[in-house]
């Protein structure tokens, strides 16, 4: 077993695989949050743990110009031999639309890098059964983002799909150990309930490509979470209840993109959470137990962004509060759920109402 610093080194490369992206800016950008917390006990490092926040699950299927998604797939790509492509149905990066959106899909040194990963999992306990999971987990994903489908008008007007790409679904459905049949019901009907029936229903043609994305976005997550959780099980020793702690938390900075998402407000969210908290501990708090001993001090001012917080998170009616309550109703709409935030929020100065449109 190698020793415990080694495992934690050789963590970070497995990580940064999995979690970080080709942006426009940083051509190694981490796309989520970690707290590493490393324990110490006679003066010697004996353990870590990590935590992770906010993986951006859009880049998982769709990519801006100029960015990629996750560094691992463009490895296992370069790095897997012919045989071992042809064994899960793989073809070069530029022919999966999971990775050829941003225009760049080259996979320049990445084979190396695949070697470098392999040899990290190794040194991380990871043996040949699990990492081949991980192979067919990543393939699938792979394959599922060339299923497509067309319109197909089914009787009294209802509209539902025909699938395209079946042999795909039918490599994704053998990577992933499930019948094909049932892949294609997963991907092209919904279930509801009612009372003790179940029905079943066809998708339109949007909401299947939803369905899809979502699908290949949790197998992806959950892969992820468990690479994680895996990791914690190695470098994360008995005995450390009593240890002494450094934690290190690298988490993304504020974001305003051309084309921002849910994942940019959470992670502004995040930071105005955390610039909360430090403004409350390095200038109020600490201000506070200057008058309690009654000592000599210019007294700072800074910007308390309590409003900012309030706005996005106060119950009931915080806008994170409405969008989960909205999520809960099925003819729920961006509209009605934009209608709910000017109703609520129109009157807050932060909140901008736009003059056209909804």
């Amino acid at each position: 077993r190698a020793p415990v610093s080694e495992q934690i080194l050789e963590a970070a490369p497995l990580l940064e695989a999995f979690g970080n992206a080709r942006t426009p800016k940083n051509h190694n950008s981490s796309r989520f949050g970690k707290l590493l917390e490393l324990y110490f006990k006679d003066g010697a490092l004996a353990g870590a743990r990590v935590a992770h926040y906010l993986l951006e699950k859009s880049r998982i299927v769709t990519q801006s110009p100029g960015e990629r998604n996750y560094h691992v797939f463009y490895e296992l790509l370069a790095g897997l031999d012919e045989e071992q492509r042809k064994a899960r149905g793989l073809l070069s990066a530029e022919h999966y639309f999971y990775l050829n959106q941003g225009g760049d899909s080259g996979g320049a040194g990445a084979g190396a890098d695949w070697s470098t990963l392999c040899g990290a999992m190794q040194v991380l306990g990871i043996g040949d059964a699990e990492r081949e999971d991980i192979i067919r987990v990543l393939a699938a994903v792979l394959h599922l983002g060339n299923v497509y489908f067309h319109r197909r008008q089914l009787k009294h007007g209802q509209e539902g799909v025909q699938l395209g790409g079946g042999a795909e679904v039918r490599w994704a459905a053998h990577l992933l150990k499930v019948p094909a049949e049932a892949l294609v019901r997963a991907l092209t009907t919904r279930v509801t309930a009612a009372r003790a029936e179940r029905m079943r229903s066809p998708l339109p043609i949007d909401q299947a490509l939803d369905a899809r994305d979502a699908f290949a976005k949790a197998l992806y997550s959950s892969l992820f979470n468990w690479l994680v959780l895996r990791i914690n099980s190695i470098v994360h020793r008995a005995g450390l209840h009593d240890a002494h702690r450094i934690s290190l938390l690298d988490i993304f900075g504020f974001e305003d993109l051309e084309e921002n998402s849910f994942e940019q407000l959470c992670i502004n969210y995040a930071n105005e959470t955390l610039q909360h908290y430090f403004n409350k501990h390095i200038f109020k708090l600490e201000q506070q137990e200057y008058q309690k001993e009654r000592l000599e001090w210019s007294n700072l001012t800074w910007n308390d962004n309590s409003p900012v917080i309030q706005l996005l998170s106060k119950k009931p009616v915080g806008i994170l509060h409405l969008l989960d309550d909205e999520s809960n109703f099925p003819r729920a709409s961006d509209a009605s759920f934009l209608e709910k935030c000017h109703y609520n929020h129109a009157l807050n100065e932060l909140y901008s109402r736009p003059r056209l449109g909804a």
